[in-house]
C-alpha cells in the first residue's frame, strides 16, 4: 500500500474537498479538508448481503482492502473476497494544462468486478450524506434530475444562503450537490438502511431523519458522478463572478451531462497526463513521482478558477488552515512551479488580484500588498488592518471578517487610514510580484498583465532596490520563529527581484534594465560580503547560523548567477542539518516546510543531493501521525505538522522541473 497523511477523493475546489484520513477506505468516514465530517458510503450486494468498502458505519461485514495508491488524479483501492475483487478508483480530473477540464465541477467514481460471477442481486451503490451541503447541521431539501442516459440526485440547505460566510475552516453554506449514476435517489436514512438490507430501494421520506444521495449501479464496470455548484463562486471587487466553466452561461446540467458522455475521453486524457508526469519525474529521481502526485490535486483544488467581466482570468487560492486570505501573494510564490510547468498563464491569472486592489486608493503604501480579502471574498487586503476602536475603524479585525457586517475595504478612501505598516510584508511581496511576473513571462505567459502594470512594478522594483540591503525588521512568509531584522534571504529575494524587473524591462522594451541590473549587481556584493566561513547567514551580522535560501533559485533559472558560488555551498551545509523529516528552516527551531525543501533540491546540479532533500518529505507523507492533507509546515524530527495543511504552496513540489522551462 502506498500510505498518505490523508487521501484526496473528490476534489473541486476549496469548497469541495473530500479526503479519507486513513489507510483503510473503512477504518473512518471520509473529512472535508478541515475536518468536517463528510460521510460517504460505498456497498457491493452479493448473494443477498451487502459488503462496506468505503466508510464507517453499522454492523456490516467489510470487504478486505488489499492495496491503495495514487496516479496525478485518482486514488485507486483494491478489495479482495475469496467470491470475487474489486477496484475504486476516485478520480477528480485536475490537469494544469486544461482550464475547460480542470473548472468542470465533476469528479468521477469508478469501480470494476475484476473476478467473480455476478450473482443475480448484484449491486454497487454509492451514498453521501446530507452534511456535504452545510457547515452546521440545518434542514436540507433535494431531489432526482431524468437525464440523457443516467439520473441525477441532487440535494441542498433548505435556506441557500449563498456567499455567507468566509473565513478559513468554514465549508460553504450554500450551493447544491449531486450524485449521478445508472441510478439515482434522494431519500432518507430508513430507505437507505432498507435498501441495504433487502436489495431493493424505495423512495421514503422520514421527517427528523437525515438525507442521502444514494447512486445503484448492477453492471460489472460502471461510474458515478459527484458535483458541486456553488452558485456563485468569488465576490471580485464588486462583481459576483460563477465558476470559470460557468462563465458562458453553462449549467450544472450541461457539466453533467458532458461529464457522462465523455467520460471515456476524460479518463484517457487524465491517464496521458499521468503517463507524462510519470516520465517528467523519472529524470528527477527515485520517488518524486509519489510527491507529485500526493501535491498535484491538492494544488489545484486550493484554487477557484474565474473569470471577471473584462474576460480576464484569475485563479484564486485559499489560505487553507492558515488565515482564509483569498490571493495571497507569499502563497502564490512558492506555488508558482506546478504552473510555470504546464501553463504560465495561471500565473498571470493568480497575480491579477494583487494589481487590480494596488490600484484603489485605499492601498496607499509603495510595496505590494499581501492579498486581496478572505476567501471566496475580495474585498481587499484582509492581512496588517489596523485594530483601534476609532470611529473609522470600527474595531476592525482580520480574523473574524464578515461580509454581513465588514465594510468593503477596497471602497474606502485614503484617508481612512486602514492597515497598520507593522503587519505589512513589503521587502517579501514586492518580490514575489516581480518575480512571479518574470517567470511566467520567460516560461510563455501573456505579456499583457506585466506591460499594463508595468509603473506598479517599476514602483516595487525602486522599493526593493532602497530597502533590500538590510531590511528592517518586517514580517516574511517564514516568520514562526519571529520576526527578523537584516533577513538575509529577504535580501536575496530583493536581489532576484530586481534582476526580474531587469527582464521585464527588456522584455517589454521599456525602463532602464540596465540601472536594475547594477542594483542588483550591487546588492550581490553585498550579500556576498556577510558570508561566513563561505556561508549566507541567517541574518547580517548573526554568527555561525544558516537558513534555507531558497530564493536563490531563480538567480540560477534566471541565468543571472550572482550567487553562483553559494548555490552548492549553501546546499552542502542544508543537508549536514537534515533531521529525519527535512532540513529545518534555520537553526532557531526544528520545523520545516516542504515546499522550499524542493526549491533548494532544485538549487543543486547533483542529482544525489537533490534526492537528498526530497527523500525527507517522502519519510514525512509516510509516516506522519498528522492524518490531514499534505502538510507544508511541520516538525522536522517528529513529523507532526505544524500547521498550514491543504494549501497550494505544495505547487512548490514541482520546483526541480523548472530546470527543463528555464533551459533556454
Amino acid at each position: 500500500m502506498q500510505r498518505m497523511p490523508s487521501y484526496p477523493l473528490w476534489i473541486i475546489d476549496p469548497h469541495f474537498s473530500v479526503w479519507s484520513p486513513c489507510d483503510r477506505l473503512t477504518d473512518a468516514n471520509a473529512q472535508f479538508w478541515a475536518g468536517q465530517p463528510r460521510r460517504i458510503y460505498g456497498f457491493v450486494r452479493w448473494n443477498g448481503t451487502s459488503y462496506l468498502f468505503c466508510g464507517k458505519v453499522g454492523n456490516y461485514p467489510v470487504l478486505p482492502q488489499t492495496d491503495v495508491r495514487l496516479s496525478a488524479f485518482g486514488t485507486q483501492y483494491r478489495f479482495e473476497t475469496q467470491e470475487f475483487s474489486l477496484r475504486v478508483e476516485f478520480l477528480s480530473p485536475l490537469p494544469p494544462n486544461d482550464k475547460e477540464l480542470a473548472a468542470c465541477p465533476v469528479c468521477f467514481t469508478r469501480y470494476a468486478v475484476e473476478r467473480g460471477e455476478l450473482p443475480a442481486d448484484f449491486a454497487v451503490s454509492l451514498a453521501i450524506h446530507e452534511e456535504f451541503c452545510y457547515d452546521k447541521q440545518v434542514q436540507v431539501t433535494g431531489g432526482v434530475l431524468p437525464l440523457a442516459g443516467f439520473e441525477a440526485a441532487f440535494m441542498s440547505r433548505a435556506r441557500n444562503l449563498v456567499m455567507s460566510h468566509m473565513n478559513d475552516h468554514l465549508a460553504p453554506d450554500w450551493g447544491d450537490v449531486y450524485l449521478a449514476g445508472a441510478e439515482s435517489w434522494f431519500v432518507t436514512e430508513s430507505a437507505y438502511y432498507s435498501f441495504l438490507g433487502t436489495g431493493e430501494m424505495s423512495y421514503k421520506r422520514k421527517e427528523l431523519e437525515s438525507s442521502y444521495l444514494v447512486g445503484i449501479s448492477r453492471s460489472r464496470e460502471g461510474c458515478f458522478l459527484t458535483a458541486f455548484d456553488d452558485r456563485v463562486s468569488i465576490f471580485y471587487f464588486g462583481e459576483w463572478l460563477k465558476g470559470y466553466y460557468f462563465r458562458n452561461g453553462k449549467t450544472i446540467i450541461d457539466a453533467l451531462t458532458e461529464s457522462f458522455t465523455r467520460r471515456e475521453d476524460i479518463f484517457r486524457r487524465c491517464s496521458a497526463f499521468d503517463k507524462d508526469l510519470k516520465r517528467r519525474c523519472r529524470r528527477i529521481g527515485k520517488g518524486y513521482y509519489t510527491l507529485a502526485c500526493a501535491a498535484l490535486r491538492q494544488t489545484m483544488g486550493a484554487h477557484k478558477l474565474v473569470q471577471n467581466a473584462k474576460g480576464e482570468l484569475l485563479f484564486l487560492s485559499r489560505e487553507c488552515d492558515s488565515n482564509g486570505c483569498i490571493g495571497t501573494a507569499d502563497v502564490s510564490y512558492p506555488s508558482m512551479p506546478l504552473f510555470l510547468v504546464y501553463d504560465p498563464e495561471l500565473v498571470n491569472a493568480m497575480a491579477r488580484g494583487i494589481f487590480d486592489f494596488a490600484r484603489f486608493p485605499v492601498w496607499t503604501f509603495p510595496f505590494a500588498p499581501h492579498d486581496i480579502g478572505t476567501y471566496p471574498w475580495c474585498f481587499g487586503q484582509a492581512y496588517g488592518i489596523r485594530r483601534t476602536e476609532d470611529k473609522y475603524s470600527c474595531g476592525m479585525n482580520w480574523f473574524w471578517l464578515s461580509p454581513r457586517s465588514f465594510s468593503m475595504l477596497y471602497l474606502r478612501p485614503a484617508a481612512s487610514d486602514v492597515y497598520d505598516l507593522a503587519g505589512q510584508m513589503p521587502v517579501e511581496e514586492c518580490g514575489n510580484m516581480l518575480i512571479m511576473m518574470a517567470a511566467a513571462l520567460a516560461a510563455g505567459a501573456d505579456e499583457r498583465l506585466a506591460r499594463d502594470n508595468f509603473d506598479l512594478l517599476g514602483q516595487w522594483a525602486d522599493y526593493l532596490a532602497e530597502h533590500g540591503a538590510s531590511p528592517e525588521h518586517q514580517l516574511c512568509t517564514d516568520d514562526f520563529a519571529g520576526h527578523l531584522a537584516g533577513n538575509v534571504n529577504l535580501s536575496v529575494k530583493a536581489m532576484v527581484g530586481l534582476e526580474a524587473f531587469a527582464l521585464l524591462c527588456r522584455r517589454l522594451g521599456a525602463g532602464d534594465a540596465e540601472r536594475y541590473e547594477r542594483a542588483a549587481r550591487s546588492l550581490a556584493v553585498h550579500i556576498a560580503a556577510c558570508a561566513q566561513n563561505g556561508i549566507l547567514p541567517l541574518a547580517y551580522g548573526v554568527a555561525d547560523s544558516y537558513s534555507l535560501k531558497y530564493n536563490l533559485l531563480f538567480d540560477k533559472l534566471f541565468g543571472f548567477r550572482l550567487l553562483e558560488e553559494f548555490y552548492e555551498r549553501e546546499t552542502d551545509v542544508y543537508l549536514a542539518h537534515t533531521a529525519k523529516y527535512g532540513v529545518p528552516l534555520d537553526g532557531r527551531r526544528r520545523y520545516t516546510k516542504s515546499d522550499w525543501l524542493l526549491w533548494c533540491a532544485a538549487l543543486t546540479d547533483n542529482a544525489e543531493k537533490c534526492r537528498a532533500f526530497y527523500a525527507p518529505v517522502l519519510r514525512y507523507l509516510e509516516a506522519t501521525p498528522s492524518r490531514v492533507p499534505f502538510g507544508d509546515w511541520y516538525d522536522a524530527d517528529s513529523g507532526a505538522a505544524e500547521h498550514f495543511y491543504n494549501r497550494s504552496v505544495q505547487g512548490g513540489i514541482f520546483a526541480p522541473m523548472l530546470s527543463d522551462v528555464f533551459r533556454g
